[in-house]
């Protein structure tokens, strides 16, 4: 097997099946893969749905329903447990695509052995290039911004562009991760810990720190629907800010994890006189204790028999 495709699918099937028709058709017989979705505890209806949408679809599709919503690298990890590929390609179901992307990753992967995962060019709905890669988030970053980091080292630019070289870059988006299976494997995988957010600049780190790259390898481009897969709202800017604190405290030295999270106390003492509601995340990162605080507590397992 080439390539075990893996998606989560939260109460979003529709979105699903038109993630995974694009898929299959535009990638060539040349290319084995399967197609492992995990239901990551979806309201029952729309579980239903799914199956009833992909039913008639042949035997490499898995749909695999999770019992407890676990988030974006638990649910990942649980469809890596049933992966036969020798390549993992983690994507967001708000992905199109519109050409064959596995043939030239596949390629691209096998004559640069010393990349852990790539990605293609993004573009949004509009087809207009979006940004694909990031720096990690350090004092520079957290304090000034990316101009900080750009201005201060020898970074490739971030930019909405269609680049025309290969970055290697501090790490890519995770709406679309393309990796070496065993690569992935040695650095242990995704953190379950974290429930949504900043799991992609974990495992670059990690790759990083095994001497692997992470690579936007833009001779192909996949459309993201951005935003559709995830709400928007309050809870989820906080576990964002909760993820990035975590990540930012298991990844850096005491010191540098210190500076950063004085800064961000201070911009959510001044953010909280204006919208009281970000009293909460103050006083959490006041204690320190960002997982306890996770969205991922608030799970209840659904013991519901499908139809």
């Amino acid at each position: 097997m080439d390539v075990s495709i893996i998606s989560i699918n939260y109460n979003n099937s529709q979105l699903t099946l038109d993630f995974v028709k694009s898929v299959i058709k535009h990638t060539p017989s040349s290319i084995t893969f399967e197609i492992i979705i995990i239901d990551n505890c979806s309201k029952i209806e729309d579980y239903n749905n799914l199956k009833r949408l992909l039913d008639n679809f042949n035997s490499n599709l898995k749909i695999i329903r999770s019992n407890i919503n676990t988030g974006f690298g638990g649910g990942n990890m649980l469809g890596v447990q049933h992966a036969k590929g020798t390549y993992l390609a983690f994507i967001n179901n708000d992905i199109l695509f519109t050409e064959d992307c596995f043939s030239s990753l596949k390629s691209f992967m096998e004559n640069n052995t010393n990349t852990g995962v790539a990605t293609p060019q993004q573009l949004n709905r509009h087809k207009k290039p979006t940004s694909c890669f990031d720096y990690f988030h350090g004092i520079r970053k957290e304090l000034f911004g990316r101009w900080m980091v750009e201005l201060t080292s020898k970074k490739v630019k971030r930019e909405a562009k269609l680049y025309q070289e290969t970055v290697c870059a501090d790490f890519i988006q995770g709406c679309f991760m393309f990796f070496d299976a065993q690569k992935f494997a040695n650095v242990g995988g995704f953190d379950t810990n974290v429930f949504l957010y900043y799991e992609e600049m974990d495992i670059c780190f990690r790759l990083k720190q095994n001497g692997y790259s992470s690579c936007l390898f833009p001779a192909t481009t996949f459309i993201h629907l951005h935003g559709e897969s995830t709400a928007n709202n309050y809870l989820i800017k906080k576990e964002l800010q909760l993820s990035k604190l975590y990540i930012i405290r298991k990844n850096n030295l005491y010191i540098k994890y210190s500076i950063i999270r004085s800064f961000m106390l201070v911009k959510f003492l001044f953010k909280s006189f204006f919208k009281p509601k970000y009293w909460s995340l103050f006083f959490i990162i006041i204690t320190g204790k960002y997982l306890e605080h996770s969205l991922k507590q608030k799970q209840k397992i659904e013991f519901i028999n499908s139809q």
